[in-house]
């Protein structure tokens, strides 16, 4: 942990609690202090630097302190978006979230820009195996497989990713302490000690809502430089992660019986996305070098787009 990052977590995190700053211009005073002349970086420093009296803020200091430590217990590191360590590729959408909380190895960022794989919860045998088999592929191919612990689709991705070589990324919509949901605390378990990494905006002690699981899909395209819809309903919660991917031109693929078949996936979403808003359709393994390669060419567009804005 970077000192300095510890303190300026803690100061971002009283801020936003006092409701001094929305995330919008907490964002904004951060990355300016990204590129500040300030030395010697420490918590009143940086509520000085947001304009505001480290009195203002004592006990929401105190509390975010407590929080932060209790999270460094249980191996939660909050990196601020000021950070060399933030994701650069994060950085670069228009909402990023001002800090993240990790859990795991920060080396699984080196894989970024990953490949987000997600899908309903109420996913049918075939579409289990086929967000297993392009998860398992992604993984050897170097491209870290990014979801969101969920049932269903999103489970099956990082257990595929488990069989491959990259580590696999897990998106949570509440604080680290646990994984939710239990159902999936032993996969959440094993990828951790597979190199692998847990992310999210909240901190310790954020409970999981609704609200929250809507807005962690733009950290899942955040992360990636293309996201794969496996199976989904017509007003599935992975709507959002396409249009999400599709405002941060991300490429966007969505998986599809092959025509002619006479398998049964949860299909309405993917179909959606494929005729109204211009998806590249996955319908076999034999599309996955034409897949890959769309994948490169938005990484490299990606990667170049984030670098050059740092």
């Amino acid at each position: 942990m970077i000192e300095s990052d510890l303190d300026i977590s803690i100061a971002a995190l009283a801020l936003q609690r006092s409701s001094m700053l929305k995330v919008a211009p907490l964002r904004d005073m951060l990355l300016r202090l990204r590129y500040s002349v300030i030395r010697d970086v420490d918590v009143e420093k940086v509520i000085e630097f947001a304009g505001f009296d480290m009195q203002s803020v004592t006990t929401d200091v105190g509390e975010a302190t407590r929080d932060i430590e209790r999270g460094l217990e249980l191996g939660i590191n909050p990196i601020p978006i000021s950070s060399e360590r933030y994701p650069a590729i994060l950085r670069g959408i228009l909402d990023a979230p001002p800090i993240i909380y990790i859990r795991g190895s920060i080396s699984a960022f080196k894989a970024l820009p990953g490949v987000a794989v997600v899908g309903t919860r109420k996913a049918s045998a075939h579409g289990l195996a086929i967000a297993s088999r392009i998860s398992e592929f992604l993984s050897n191919e170097g491209r870290s497989v990014v979801s969101g612990l969920a049932l269903g689709i999103d489970a099956a991705a990082h257990e595929g990713a488990l069989l491959g070589a990259t580590p696999t990324i897990a998106v949570l919509a509440h604080g680290l302490e646990n994984a939710q949901p239990v159902t999936n605390r032993y996969l959440a378990q094993r990828i951790l000690e597979n190199g692998g990494l847990w992310v999210s905006e909240h901190a310790v002690g954020v409970p999981a809502k609704p609200a929250n699981f809507v807005l962690r899909n733009r950290i899942q395209v955040g992360l990636s430089c293309a996201s794969i819809i496996v199976e989904g309903e017509a007003q599935s919660g992975s709507k959002t992660q396409a249009e999400y991917c599709l405002r941060s031109k991300r490429a966007l693929f969505a998986v599809l019986p092959e025509p002619g078949s006479r398998v049964a996936t949860v299909s309405e979403l993917p179909r959606m996305l494929v005729n109204v808003r211009g998806a590249t359709p996955i319908y076999s393994k034999r599309d996955y070098p034409a897949m890959m390669a769309m994948i490169e060419r938005s990484s490299a567009m990606l990667e170049g787009s984030a670098y050059r804005s740092q």
